[in-house]
């Protein structure tokens, strides 16, 4: 090593802070700058500067320098990430040096360097720890390609000692960045090894080192990294990977003297459990490896080795690299050829990544020489064109992000090949991944087309790399594909199944089961259809026909009869009476049967004229027990009761498909007068008292009109807010009707001193909670619990939802009190754990700022593609949504009265997750039937959440147990329990009368 070191002004553009390099680097007189560089001023310049992330004029950032610090050398590090490309450089004198970043990962990363090289024109090209693609930048045509193993790194130099702290150590990343680092690392984890993976500050990392019996390196890509150089600079015992002879780890260091070298998992696990119990022998090797680095790998020596190279042109014979032709044809410099040759090199790179073992199948000839190019690849190999697959694979999907496998990649020349060709050889595709290297982006398209066609897409934009976006596709033209054997096709329709996400999905593998003559196959499709989508008629009647034609009555009748209920005259095809007739007397059948049959009339015959008297009907409706009444007057009007509806007519509130399944408009009369309307959610009177009293003396006077003239037998009685409830004591007291009055919430709507006392009437509290607040009250009413009822028989699904993962409804108003909030930040939390999910909330928004708050905070977290807002619903709207649904989430914060909608979603089959606030914790028991959370608590819920996914057995347990609860609050049996009143109060009546005409009896 010379004595002396040139030491010319110098500007280093560098990509990373200037502490994490070594001062001086190049010279005594240079100046940092970058991205990452603060600008700050010495005495008489600067020691760095802040320069733009990107592009940027680098004879700008000079022109701040003072003249003393003008630079006659300008070095610049750059990379793919593309954030240190300094421009500009032909107008700047002085010699330029491009120091080669990572070009062994990120998108393009030897394209971009030999794009950026070739414009700025720089006169030397230096390469630290990627050796290996030296051969590369010679090809493209740059002459002076140097290599220079760790010019840039900083010795952090320990005494060793004469003991051990840490037993075994890895400083550096383990993300999703380094797949084959993690799974490396990981096989020690297994094995039960003390490995302890850190971060640390370079000079912390140093310490570790030192301190450490074994210390580990992993290349993220066969790559020579700085940490090789760092850990024996240090003093430490290093394991590394062996690398390719192209990557120059051994004309470094000598494995065995210096450091150790592992080339499997498998291997580094005997490695560090012989150097455990041996530290002797570690010892040794540590102590070479530090002296051979210091005398061959200082600072100085790096120095001198770039000076040398940079301005003499003179290299160590271990280290040239400009020989490094491998063999390969010569290409023109900037011809499609080359191109072609590195964009096909960057693919299969890219999958090395995560690769175990990787194959690549080349054309018959080998036309870009891809053996010679992958030298540098340690798991990766070149083999002859496939001929077939001898060991079907599956299906060709590329592993997750973070996964670790062996992988296969073919080879398809564009164009070199007829499409034929091309078709032939993906139907027996032996892995994961196309390469298909173009001469042009016409090229491109046509491949990309051609491809897309087998549901092949490029991994980024004018890509090489193709991989499969859409398995279904791609099955489906495999099995179109005359050469696969039968074994394979059937292969790889099976391996859809863990696929399917949609119902359409499913549908599409069914059919392509069916295609095969794969009965069993077609049928697990079928089901899983079903499961995503209850409503699904096709599918249903698609089972419904597989279990008839192989002797299975009872599940052909129910799937029919699912079919036909989702979509009339699905199943047409399909004999009912024979189907009947086969599975007669069978229990189960019988259970689903009798939730559909027509309730039956009362018990003692007697039918009668009943008003009804309510503020809201359907289809005009804010809430949901408009739509209670709706259904109780339905129920007495099958019953053969003579029922007459008395509500105002508010328009503005008409939904459509509010009113139900079938139409009693004719028998619905909206002349009474409200004096309020709703406004964001809340009722609100109208201003003026006088106005207000004589909408009520209106209302009293209709009301007792219609019972008269309508002869009214009962008086069946539901919401009276801004009707007024005056005309219930004339109503029965004057006129003798009984009243049941349902009420929807622990508010009457009258004050206790006002509280009807005729006998005839009687409160009707939607739920036990409901009937104790009236105690607590004080008003001392008779009273029956009478449940809103659900329509069970319209929610009910035969088929349970597939727990496959979390697809939550929420139904209600989107307003503070009804607790969307709590459910979003739950969302939140589950989304930050990586639980998949999926949202549908549907209902009114009549709070908008909180619905845009919502908004806002679902795009902030990243969730927009997993939550939907559907606006209101009307019932086949909702029962559609809970038709693919398989989680109710009811984070209710007031008191709620009932909750109708967890009746109708236990009907659907959903496990629901209820704040079980008021009367709603009366539906499910905890832990039975559904699970309750405290209100507000968006932690405990999304803890809810997680345990369905955590033990999805015991979600479904909870699912089919809440599906049978759900008969115990049918509308049918409400209408019992409102029929019975009746009775009472009519037998009451009559006693009343007897006793009045014995009084007045001489």
């Amino acid at each position: 090593m010379p004595s002396f070191l040139p030491s010319p002004r110098t500007l280093f553009c560098c990509l990373a802070p200037p502490d994490y390099y070594r001062r001086p680097l190049f010279s005594e007189r240079e100046v940092f700058c970058g991205p990452d560089c603060p600008t700050v001023e010495t005495g008489d310049g600067f020691s760095s500067l802040a320069t733009p992330a990107g592009e940027f004029d680098l004879p700008a950032i000079v022109a701040r320098l003072p003249a003393h610090q003008r630079p006659e050398m300008i070095v610049v590090k750059a990379d793919a990430t593309r954030r240190n490309l300094a421009r500009g450089l032909d107008r700047l004198p002085g010699t330029k040096v491009l120091l080669v970043g990572d070009t062994h990962h990120f998108a393009s990363p030897l394209r971009t360097l030999l794009a950026y090289g070739a414009m700025e024109r720089f006169d030397a090209v230096m390469l630290d720890h990627t050796r290996q693609h030296a051969h590369l930048f010679l090809e493209a045509g740059f002459e002076r390609v140097y290599w220079i193993p760790a010019v840039d790194y900083a010795l952090r130099r320990r005494d060793i000692p004469a003991a051990a702290t840490h037993p075994l150590t890895f400083v550096g990343q383990i993300g999703p960045f380094h797949p084959w680092r993690r799974h490396a690392l990981g096989a020690l984890t297994a094995a039960g090894l003390p490995l302890q993976a850190l971060r640390a500050s370079p000079e912390q990392a140093a310490d570790v080192y030192a301190s450490s019996a074994i210390t580990l390196n992993v290349s993220l890509n066969g790559d020579l990294n700085l940490r090789v150089f760092e850990a024996l600079g240090a003093g430490g015992f290093l394991i590394t990977d062996a690398l390719s002879p192209e990557a120059g780890l051994e004309r470094c260091f000598t494995p065995g003297t210096h450091l150790v070298t592992q080339r499997s998992p498998a291997e580094l696990v005997e490695l560090v459990r012989h150097y455990l119990d041996h530290p002797a022998e570690a010892m040794a090797i540590r102590r070479a490896g530090q002296a051979h680095l210091l005398e061959f790998h200082s600072p100085e020596v790096k120095r001198a080795q770039f000076f040398d190279a940079v301005f003499d042109d003179r290299v160590n014979p271990a280290l040239e690299v400009r020989g490094e032709r491998r063999g390969l044809p010569p290409l023109p410099a900037h011809g499609t050829g080359l191109r072609r040759r590195i964009e096909a090199y960057e693919a299969v790179q890219r999958l090395h990544l995560k690769a175990e073992r990787l194959t690549v199948h080349t054309d018959a000839g080998d036309s870009l020489n891809l053996r010679a190019l992958l030298r540098d690849l340690p798991r990766a190999a070149v083999v002859g064109p496939a001929e077939g697959v001898d060991d079907p694979v599956a299906l060709p999907l590329p592993p997750p992000a973070d996964a670790v496998r062996v992988e296969a990649a073919l080879l398809l020349p564009w164009p070199g090949l007829v499409p034929a060709e091309v078709d032939r050889r993906m139907a027996t595709l032996p892995g994961a991944s196309v390469l298909c290297p173009v001469a042009s982006a016409r090229d491109h398209a046509a491949a990309s087309a051609h491809l897309a066609g087998w549901g092949f897409a490029p991994t980024e934009p004018g890509g090489a790399l193709f991989q499969c976006a859409d398995p279904f596709r791609y099955a489906e033209r495999s099995l179109a594909a005359p050469d696969p054997a039968a074994a394979l096709k059937r292969a790889r329709v099976a391996a859809l199944e863990p696929l399917v996400r949609t119902a359409d999905q499913a549908m599409a593998a069914a059919r392509l089961a069916g295609a095969l003559g794969d009965a069993g196959l077609a049928e697990r499709f079928l089901q899983r259809c079903v499961g995503l989508d209850r409503q699904r008629a096709d599918a249903l009647a698609g089972l419904a026909r597989l279990c008839a034609a192989t002797g299975r009555p009872v599940e052909a009748a129910i799937y029919a009869n699912e079919a036909n209920r989702a979509v009339p005259g699905a199943a047409a095809d399909l004999d009912g009476d024979a189907l009947a007739a086969a599975a007669a007397g069978n229990p189960g059948l019988e259970r689903y049967r009798s939730l559909f049959r027509q309730a039956t009339a009362p018990a003692t015959g007697r039918r009668r004229r009943i008003l009804v008297i309510t503020n809201l009907f359907p289809p005009q409706e804010f809430g949901g027990y408009g739509r209670k009444l709706w259904e109780f007057s339905a129920e007495l009007i099958r019953r053969g009761h003579e029922v007459r509806v008395l509500t105002a007519d508010l328009p503005e509130l008409a939904r459509p498909g509010m009113a139900g399944t079938e139409d009693i408009e004719g028998r619905v009369d909206r002349s009474l007068a409200l004096y309020g309307r709703w406004k964001d959610g809340r009722g609100v009177a109208f201003d003026d008292p006088e106005r207000c009293a004589a909408l009520v003396r209106a209302n009293i006077r209709r009301v007792l009109e219609t019972a008269e003239t309508f002869r009214a037998e009962a008086c069946l009685v539901g919401n009276l807010d801004f009707v007024g409830t005056e005309f219930l004591d004339p109503l029965t007291r004057r006129m003798g009707v009984p009243v049941l009055h349902c009420l929807g919430n622990q508010h009457p709507g009258y004050g206790r001193e006002a509280a009807p006392r005729s006998p005839l009437y009687r409160a009707g509290p939607a739920s036990g909670w409901v009937a104790e607040r009236l105690v607590e009250g004080g008003y001392g009413l008779p009273a029956t619990v009478i449940h809103p009822g659900a329509r069970v028989d319209y929610f009910h699904r035969a088929v349970m939802p597939v727990p496959d993962r979390l697809r939550i409804a929420f139904a209600s108003l989107i307003t503070l009190y009804k607790g969307p909030q709590t459910l979003i930040n739950a969302l939140g939390v589950l989304h930050r754990q990586g639980i998949d999910f999926d949202c549908t909330i549907a209902g009114e928004a009549p709070d908008a700022d909180l619905l845009a708050r919502c908004r806002e905070f679902i795009e902030h977290q990243g969730m927009a593609d997993k939550v939907r807002f559907t606006g209101f619903l009307d019932r086949r709207g909702l029962s559609d949504l809970f038709a693919r649904s398989n989680v109710l989430v009811f984070p209710s914060v007031f008191q709620e009265p009932f909750g109708i909608t967890h009746v109708e979603a236990m009907a659907a089959g959903l496990a629901v997750i209820s704040s079980g606030t008021g009367g709603s914790a009366e539906i499910l028991r905890d832990g039975v039937d559904g699970l309750l959370f405290p209100a507000e608590d968006h932690e405990a819920l999304a803890a809810r959440l997680r345990r369905l996914v955590e033990d999805r057995a015991a979600w479904a347990r909870l699912a089919l147990s809440g599906r049978d609860r759900a008969r115990d609050f049918t509308v049918a049996r409400s209408v019992d329990r409102i029929e019975a009143v009746f009775e009472e109060l009519a037998a009451l009546k009559v006693a009343s009368l007897r006793d009045a005409t014995a009084l007045d009896a001489p």
